[in-house]
Parts: structure tokens; sequence; C-alpha cells
């Protein structure tokens, strides 16, 4: 049946999106595409390329490709599924928009097309590692790509001889477990372009339900690969005080206690707030989508994984205090801190441990 997301018509089934349907739409998706398509545009901006060429190689609906249209010098929508590529090629027909349409596996038609395409979407069923390799050989040497994992539970810690078979790292199950969850994926993608002497750096990492999303400029640089390989190591987590660090350690600073280890996994920072903030000049009056953003960008510049408050003040014994008092008090006392798009209970900040505990102490007080 026909349908519309944002100003683009296209064609899909109604229902929910299975592995199975003919041409399915998932509209708890809408807040990806509308990230990515912002992503896309200011991506071009920024890279001032004379032409740009974009491959959505896992199409389906043809809804996500469609929208970088506008960004696009050359679109390639694939599907190998023969009614996907009809309703592809009907959302052309509605929108007015020129795009070759293809029924390749999406490994081979990537293969095909080396250091070709400046943008890659890679949005398929579960994880997205099948797919790293050909999308590392076709992304240009000035690029940029974007993949939805949907298979969370294992790299957030459900599954952990999952996520060690399939992305070779030991989770954690925890209050920020999908927070860690997306730094294995980060760092699966980059050491995955290394191996192709392609440096990427995340411009724009978050999770969403039931999903996470990875995307990152590429360049062809090995000195850019070498210094980002400072940013792939383990997080040490104290299951005692609820201490956190992106370091790997014997025990707990704060209390003294063996740790737990998650990794490798990316250390670094996952989004980059220039690029972030860029993004928000550029977003049109998306109300929910904006606020998202919103939140990745106010959090972008903090490393530390970010701490739950609720379970915070239960480690401390103490009520729950409301979030935003405790983030009011820490800033006054000189610190960097601010809400997280991970958790509605959450807080991230550069503030020492005992500072954040005698705070959502106090806050717990104040509250009584």
């Amino acid at each position: 049946m026909e349908m519309k997301e944002r100003n683009i018509e296209f064609e899909a089934s109604e229902g929910e999106a299975t592995k199975d349907a003919d041409v399915f739409y998932n509209p708890e998706m809408q807040l990806n595409r509308d990230l990515s398509e912002i992503a896309v545009k200011v991506f071009r901006e920024r890279a001032d390329l004379a032409e740009m060429r974009v491959c959505d190689a896992t199409a389906g609906s043809g809804i996500r490709g469609l929208r970088y249209a506008d960004s696009a010098d050359t679109l390639v929508l694939n599907d190998p599924n023969p009614e996907a590529r009809k309703a592809i090629k009907k959302g052309l027909e509605m929108n007015n928009i020129e795009a070759e349409v293809t029924g390749k596996d999406a490994n081979v038609l990537l293969s095909e097309h080396r250091n070709y395409f400046h943008v890659i979407d890679v949005d398929p069923f579960g994880p997205f590692t099948k797919f790293l390799d050909s999308t590392a050989r076709a992304t240009n040497h000035t690029g940029f790509v974007g993949f939805t994992a949907t298979d969370n539970s294992a790299p957030s810690g459900s599954y952990p001889k999952v996520c060690m078979r399939r992305y070779g790292a030991k989770p954690l199950r925890n209050s920020f477990m999908h927070e860690t969850g997306l730094r294995i994926y980060v760092r699966e993608v980059f050491e995955n372009y290394a191996r192709f002497d392609k440096a990427f750096e995340p411009k724009l990492c978050f999770h969403e339900r039931h999903y996470s999303r990875v995307m990152g400029r590429v360049t062809e640089s090995k000195r850019r690969c070498n210094k980002n390989l400072e940013n792939i190591g383990y997080l040490s987590f104290c299951p005692e005080c609820r201490w956190r660090k992106l370091e790997k350690v014997r025990e707990c600073e704060y209390c003294g206690s063996e740790v737990k280890h998650a990794g490798p996994l990316w250390t670094g920072k996952l989004s980059d707030h220039r690029f972030t903030e860029d993004m928000l000049e550029e977003m049109p009056d998306w109300q929910d989508t904006e606020e998202k953003l919103e939140l990745i960008n106010s959090e972008a510049s903090i490393r530390t994984p970010f701490y739950d408050i609720h379970e915070m003040a239960s480690q401390l014994g103490v009520q729950a205090p409301k979030r935003d008092e405790v983030i009011e008090s820490l800033k006054e006392t000189g610190y960097v801190v601010s809400r997280t798009h991970f958790s509605p209970t959450g807080l991230r900040t550069d503030a020492p441990f005992q500072d954040i505990r005698d705070e959502i102490k106090q806050a717990s007080i104040t509250e009584l």
C-alpha cells in the first residue's frame, strides 16, 4: 500500500516487519532515518564533494535511500527481493527521483564497486557483521557510512557467548549495558576498516529501543588508524559500588573490590559534538528527533559511561532523587554533566565518583 514518511511517498506492506515480509516498513525506525538523512546532508556540506555517490545496500521498501536523494548525485538502491525492487521503482516514480535499482546480494554489489561510494547505508535484520568487509572495500577514501544493528541482546550481555563469537568481545549486563554494546559495535566497525588501511571515526552513534546505530566518517589514512588504536581497550566495572572506568584495572579504585571487565571495545567518544551541532542547525521541525539529537549532542564530549540515578541511590540505600537536581548540583560544583539519551534516569559526567555519590545522597535528603 502507499505510505508517506516526512515528505517522501513510498510503497510497502502493512503489518509488523519480519524477515520474510515481501516489502517491509518499520515505522519505529523513522527516528533512525531522520537522523541519518541529516547526518548525510551535513557530511556532504563538510566534505565539499563535486559529486556524491550514495548506496542503500539493503533497501527493502527504499524509504531510507529515497530520503538520501536530495544529497545524492548518483543513488543506488539495492535489494535482492523482486517485490522490493518493484516497490522501490514505484517510490522513485511517486517522488520523481532518478536512481539505479539493483537486485544483487549486498556483498556482491559492494565488492564490485571498490572505493566507489561516498555514502553507504547498511540496515539489515540482525547483525551487520557479514556486510563489513564488502562495505569497507566499497567506501571511498572520502566516505561516510551507517550501520544499524538489531542484535542488541548479545553485546549488551544477555548472550555473552554469542557476543564473543560474533564480535570477539566480552559484554557486561548492568545498568549501562546498551552503551557497552554500542562501544563493542563501534570497535568492530573501526577494526574492520583498519584492516583496509581506512580510518573510521564515529560521528553519530546512539541506541534507541531495539536497535543501535553507528555512523561515521571514513578516510584512507594509516596514520589516523594508528592514532585511533588508542581508543581500543576495556571497561572496568565494580558490581559492589558501581564505579566504572574505560580502562582495564584489577580492582576498584574506589572500594578496592574485584572488578569485572567488558571488551575489547571503543573507549573514545561515541559522537562528535561539532558534527551533531551542525546537524542541529540543519534539523527541520521534527520535535522528537530534535530532542533525541539534543541529548546526544549534550553528552558527546563526555567519555565516562553514564550513571543511572535509581541504581546509584539503591546502592547507597537512599531514596532516588530527581535527576535534574543532581545534574544542577554537579554543574554548580564546576563539573561537566549532562543527561544521556540512553536512559531517562541517567546522567553523564566527568565528576569524581565520590562527588557523584555525595550529590545523590544530598539531593535525596533535600527531597525528604
